[in-house]
């Protein structure tokens, strides 16, 4: 499908309380946006409403990152609860594409569970003040890929997300690089994914399987290939949305920083990379890449 540019445009970590998480991430370094809430119709083709859901972001030079719970209690968060449900930590795993309405539509003639284009809408801030952001959504049944939850997404108003001044962060993430997902049977998982992404996936350094997109790349790894990358973390769920790998520009000031606000990392073993554990990240592994 390389006429539709997929990409990792962004992850989502979803957590049991927003502000709590913006400390969180806050201290492991990250420039995030005031808090917004989503608007969306219910089901497609009725009305737009306002949901209890919402976010804060910290946006990259390429893709971005999500931190994402219940705004208000009164309102529609059945999406947040069926996550929680299960575990906190990342879930939302969405691929960019450069049109939405073909894509689904694609999908739709090859594939059972690929739902109507939806339109979500939020107020993102800007300054002072907000301006309207306007996002183009492919969902997929769960049974399609149960490991996250997948979509596609085209960004309709790029240029409000990505604000120059949201892209310099304190720990000098630059890039959204790659996640990681471990299942019990990689192969099986690998086999729903490229029937989603037409990607030919390869083999990985630790025995998984790597699908490499327009930009980022999506790994899937055993508990054995887990277990070797990221030493004593304990996966949360089977299967589990485990890690996302962020490129930073300088890996030694990356360190300076987490240091500085008393978070503790581990070496990679790559020798290039180090990573924070998720007792750090409300239920993420975070990994830092130099160059």
């Amino acid at each position: 499908m390389d006429e539709f540019d997929l990409t990792i445009d962004h992850v989502g970590v979803v957590v049991a309380d927003l502000e709590s998480a913006r400390a969180a991430y806050e201290r492991l370094g990250f420039l995030l946006t005031r808090k917004s809430s989503h608007r969306a119709a219910l089901e497609p083709g009725g009305p737009v409403v306002e949901w209890g859901s919402g976010n804060h972001c910290a946006m990259f030079h390429q893709g971005y990152f999500e931190v994402i719970g219940i705004t208000d209690p009164t309102l529609y968060h059945v999406h947040i609860d069926e996550r929680l449900a299960r575990s906190q930590g990342l879930h939302l795993l969405a691929i960019g594409n450069n049109n939405s309405a073909a894509l689904g539509a694609m999908l739709g003639e090859r594939l059972d569970g690929v739902e109507p284009m939806m339109e979500l809408h939020r107020d993102v801030p800007v300054g002072d003040g907000t301006k309207p952001g306007l996002f183009r959504l492919v969902r997929l049944d769960e049974a399609l890929f149960p490991e996250a939850e997948f979509f596609f997404i085209e960004q309709a108003t790029r240029d409000v997300l990505w604000q120059p001044d949201l892209l310099n962060h304190p720990n000098g993430v630059t890039a959204l690089e790659s996640v990681t997902i471990c299942s019990p049977d990689p192969g099986q998982t690998a086999k729903r994914l490229r029937a989603l992404v037409a990607v030919e996936p390869m083999a990985s350094d630790e025995g998984g399987i790597r699908f490499p997109l327009e930009a980022g790349t999506i790994e899937i790894v055993d508990g054995g290939g887990l277990a070797a990358r990221f030493p004593n973390v304990t996966p949360a769920a089977s299967p589990w949305f485990a890690a996302v790998r962020l490129r930073v520009a300088d890996l030694a000031a990356t360190r300076d920083c987490l240091t500085g606000n008393d978070v503790a990392f581990h070496e990679g073993a790559d020798g290039d990379s180090i990573w924070v554990a998720p007792e750090f990240a409300q239920g993420a592994i975070i990994e830092f890449a130099g160059k």
